[in-house]
């Protein structure tokens, strides 16, 4: 496996893990409005356990991980969750524990090993997603996390991608990623666009006709004075009611296809680049003059620009099926007690 490989995989088994923390946290955001501590949780019935969680193959699961799990996602005690769902959500966890316990297990058993330097490399490019060092501690603080948590999960992905690249369980072919091109060809095209500047005299929905009047007057106002000959930026400064783009000479920079309303996007790609409409567009929000600036034709991305976009769904996509299938083969195989 490449160096990108694994860093994809990496990737894409670390979205895993976060993916299942996050449905657990998402079922307890739906639970019932928040209560008074731990306590109460206590009084009706549960308590932390002390013991293993679970054995794998006579291996115990220390509950410690799984605390700290829980009172994440119960904040501490302070949220109440009804009995049926604060179930569902402890066998997911313990289910997710002991899945990666069968993983570590493995990944002794054929010595596989995982350095100091490889977990750093990751754990910098994990810190890289937050634009800075405050934003990155206060993410970790939002979901009671620490440094050190995240380098043991980055390890267990590490671990995870080198035991898939051992078996041979995860790779792409060029025929699949020129499939997908092929398939999905209308993904990689990008829609014409047009660069405009614009006049706006805005109409009201619930305008009478007078004020209709109005409008069009001061409108057909700018346009005549556009025709005399004055400068473009200059009218948008005198009559334009749009306040995002009248101190930008009416720019409103390049829009696809699709995004504006239809009057308005026909009349700007009827016209040629430098000239103007000859006659009032009218759409929902009043009154346009629209001016072409550049126009970029309808363009379809090459393989070579997006093969490597491809590799990496696909890889995902193949991290994720080879995983289960082989936690599925490892469960098969495994002495399983649950303690809870």
């Amino acid at each position: 496996m490449t160096r990108k490989l694994l860093t994809v995989a990496i990737a894409a088994t670390f979205v895993f893990s976060i993916g299942c923390k996050k449905r657990a946290k998402e079922e307890a955001a739906a639970a019932e409005a928040p209560v008074a501590a731990a306590a109460e949780q206590e009084a009706e019935g549960y308590k932390p356990p002390t013991g293993p969680i679970a054995e794998v193959n006579g291996i115990p699961i220390d509950a410690e991980a799984f605390n700290k799990e829980i009172a994440r996602i119960t904040q501490d005690g302070a949220r109440e969750i009804p009995e049926e769902r604060f179930a569902k959500i402890r066998d997911n966890i313990v289910n997710r524990m002991i899945e990666e316990e069968l993983i570590a297990q493995e990944v002794k058993k054929l010595e596989i090993q995982i350095t100091a330097e490889e977990i750093e490399a990751e754990f910098e490019k994990y810190k890289g997603r937050f634009k800075t060092e405050e934003q990155f501690e206060n993410y970790m603080t939002h979901q009671k996390t620490t440094a050190e948590d995240v380098k043991q999960d980055l390890k267990r992905k590490i671990a995870l991608t080198k035991l898939l690249e051992r078996l041979g369980a995860v790779s792409v072919t060029d025929e699949e990623v020129q499939k997908t091109y092929e398939v999905g060809i209308k993904s990689y095209t990008d829609p014409a666009q047009a660069h405009v500047q614009h006049i706006l005299v805005k109409v009201g929905k619930d305008a009478v006709p007078a004020q209709v009047e109005a409008a069009q007057a001061k409108a057909l106002e700018a346009l005549k004075k556009l025709k005399a000959g004055e400068d473009f930026a200059k009218v948008v400064a005198e009559y334009s009611e749009d306040i995002m783009s009248k101190d930008k000479g009416g720019d409103l920079g390049f829009f696809r296809k699709g995004v504006m309303v239809k009057e308005f996007e026909d009349a700007a790609f009827a016209l040629k680049p430098g000239t103007y409409t000859q006659e009032l567009v009218r759409s929902t929000f009043g009154f346009h003059i629209i001016k072409l600036i550049e126009i970029k034709d309808e363009r379809v991305r090459p393989l070579e620009e997006v093969s490597d976009q491809i590799r990496e769904s696909l890889l995902n996509r193949a991290t994720f099926k080879a995983r289960r299938e082989l936690v599925q083969k490892l469960k098969a195989a495994a002495t399983i007690e649950k303690k809870l």
